[in-house]
């Protein structure tokens, strides 16, 4: 049995009234045949007049006629509940006619002192209201109106005759009246009960059926994520292998460098490598928080023009070594947004104008549209082929790299589709027009207009550009490598460092700022240990962690903690800018 507790009454009625007149058309032919046979055997009585026979003949034939009409041009359609009801109505009244008609016959064409034309009536009456129940049974004022209109007459027409005869026959007549009543009751209820389990059956194997499709493109989802996975690894390995292969080889020719110059070369080499494994690092890293829900939208309100010069600047070397001109267009507007996240977008959509405008230029800049602000980056490369404009935007797709200018790397192929899923999660919008030959227009459309006064100083803070020179730092970390690393790089920015393996190694002097790792050791965290030093000193000391972890997690534990959290591989500049943040927010930096 279905769940439900119940099925719409008009379900039924509908179920109902349309096997209704599927089974009304045969049913209606017999009754003109019949009614010819009573009409003409009754004409021969001596009390019955011929008119009342062709009277009978053309009312009962008009009323089936008519009954017929309606099932043939409306037992196929789909109905509303208003022509449900007419078509319901109609029938009814099409049923009361045929009763009326047989009720005709048995009172006006009743063969007075002819018992055997009496019962000849009697028989095929009762009979044709025995197949009324029958065939109407599912309804039970259509067959209401069917018997006890066509009976009732031949009952009292009985009575009228007189006689002990007379009142048996006209008594019994009624008794067999409520009889046909009392069937018709239980034929309409299991009938009413067969539709339910019907419709029942019907719901289930619907259901079946649903579930079975959901199963199937749930399969179909699994098999697709599946070999995407398949091939974001395969693509991330081989990626990721270039990089890393040229630092290697370009630090086993260091020690052959035969000058300084030599020497400053291949530095360098070793350098872009890094930063290309970086980045490829930071939209791995990108994909993953943005599957696994970590990405963190916090709305501050700023000048987008501070974060594309900052990003401008980021990408200047590159922009020179692709032969590229940068330009931004000035504008002054404020906007509430998410910066970090901005930058981010930003940061793709300039390094993909630059790789794929060689010898061009690039224009970033703001513009109003339709109270709203956008973000347009210009560049005047080859465009974009229109079959290819929406599958840009899907993961791993490269345009072809003869495209691209000598000095630019290919990435991964997840870029763009970055910049799409980042927009959606803070409400913006990621448009592209195109023209081969003319350039591109990629545009971040819908940042919500603020008023300058509002600026957040939290954000100011995030790009102050003071200095890290003197400032003590502790740092912790459980590998004597990434130690060791740390501590130079800030020795080399001017920094008083200790470095430790063990938090119990933490001076007795409070430092400016805590670096430490997540994965200090199986029984303890970073955040813990920062949550025991913090108990330790009188006044609290910013911190910042860094971990290669990515769950969502950990990301909302160290934001309730008011901690930065770092992904490895941690960038010097990144490393450098949450310093500054975490100085300035102590106010000890200049």
């Amino acid at each position: 049995m279905s769940d439900k507790p119940f099925i719409a009454d008009s379900l039924l009625d509908k179920h109902a009234l349309r096997m209704l007149l599927d089974r009304s058309r045969l049913a209606s032919a017999m009754h003109i045949l019949v009614g010819l046979l009573v009409a003409g055997f009754m004409s021969t009585a001596a009390s019955v007049p011929i008119w009342r026979g062709i009277v009978f003949t053309l009312g009962l034939s008009a009323a089936v006629l008519f009954q017929m009409s309606i099932a043939r041009t409306q037992s196929t359609e789909e109905w509303s509940d208003e022509v449900f009801t007419s078509i319901k109505q109609r029938f009814d009244m099409s049923a009361l006619s045929v009763g009326m008609m047989w009720g005709f016959s048995g009172f006006c064409l009743f063969p007075s002192h002819e018992p055997e034309l009496q019962l000849f009536l009697t028989f095929v009456m009762g009979g044709m209201s025995l197949s009324a129940v029958g065939t109407q049974g599912m309804s039970l004022r259509t067959c209401y109106f069917s018997v006890i209109p066509g009976m009732t007459p031949l009952g009292i027409r009985y009575l009228l005759e007189g006689g002990l005869t007379g009142f048996l026959s006209g008594g019994l007549i009624f008794l067999y009246v409520i009889v046909l009543i009392t069937f018709a009751r239980k034929i309409n209820d299991f009938m009413l009960q067969a539709f339910r389990l019907q419709i029942e059956k019907e719901d289930l194997l619907e259901n079946v059926r649903r579930q079975a499709v959901e199963l199937d493109e749930a399969r179909l989802s699994a098999e697709e994520a599946n070999l995407a996975k398949s091939r974001f690894l395969a693509q991330a390995s081989h990626d990721l292998r270039q990089p890393l292969h040229a630092i290697s080889l370009f630090v086993e020719s260091l020690p052959d460098a035969r000058n300084t110059e030599m020497h400053e070369s291949i530095m360098n080499r070793v350098r872009q490598s890094l930063d290309v494994l970086t980045k490829l690092f930071d939209s791995l890293l990108d994909v993953t928080l943005l599957d696994t829900g970590g990405i963190v939208v916090r709305k501050t309100v700023f000048r987008p023009l501070g974060i594309i010069a900052e990003v401008v600047r980021d990408f200047s070397l590159v922009a020179e070594a692709c032969r590229v001109e940068l330009r931004i267009v000035r504008s002054d507007l404020a906007v509430k947004s998410d910066p970090v996240l901005v930058r981010r977008m930003l940061q793709n959509l300039i390094s993909n104008a630059i790789r794929h405008t060689e010898g061009g230029r690039v224009l970033i800049g703001c513009r109003r549209r339709g109270g709203k602000l956008a973000i347009d980056v210009v560049d005047t490369g080859p465009g974009i082929d229109k079959s290819d404009r929406q599958k840009i935007f899907s993961e791993f797709t490269r345009l072809d790299e003869a495209r691209m200018g000598e000095g630019a790397e290919s990435g991964l192929g997840l870029g763009l589709s970055i910049v799409k899923r980042v927009a959606s999660e803070i409400g913006l919008v990621v448009k592209l027009t195109s023209e081969l030959g003319r350039g591109s227009v990629f545009r971040i459309d819908g940042f919500e207009l603020a008023d300058t006064k509002l600026i957040d100083v939290q954000t100011l803070s995030q790009t102050h550009k003071g200095v890290v020179e003197g400032a003590s730092v502790f740092v912790l970390d459980d590998d004597p490598d990434t130690l060791e690393a740390t501590e130079l790089l800030l020795k080399k920015w001017g920094c008083k460092v200790e470095a430790a393996q063990d938090w119990q190694g933490f001076a007795s002097g409070a430092p400016d700022v805590i670096i430490c790792d997540y994965e200090l050791s199986p029984e303890k965290t970073g955040l813990e240990v920062i949550s025991e030093i913090g108990l330790s000193v009188p006044e609290p000391i910013p911190a910042i962690m860094i971990s290669g972890h990515t769950s969502k997690e950990l990301r909302q534990v160290a934001n309730a903690l008011g901690i930065p959290l770092l992904h490895k591989p941690v960038r010097p500049a990144q490393l450098r800018s949450a310093l500054l943040n975490a100085l300035a927010m102590s106010g000890k930096t200049t």
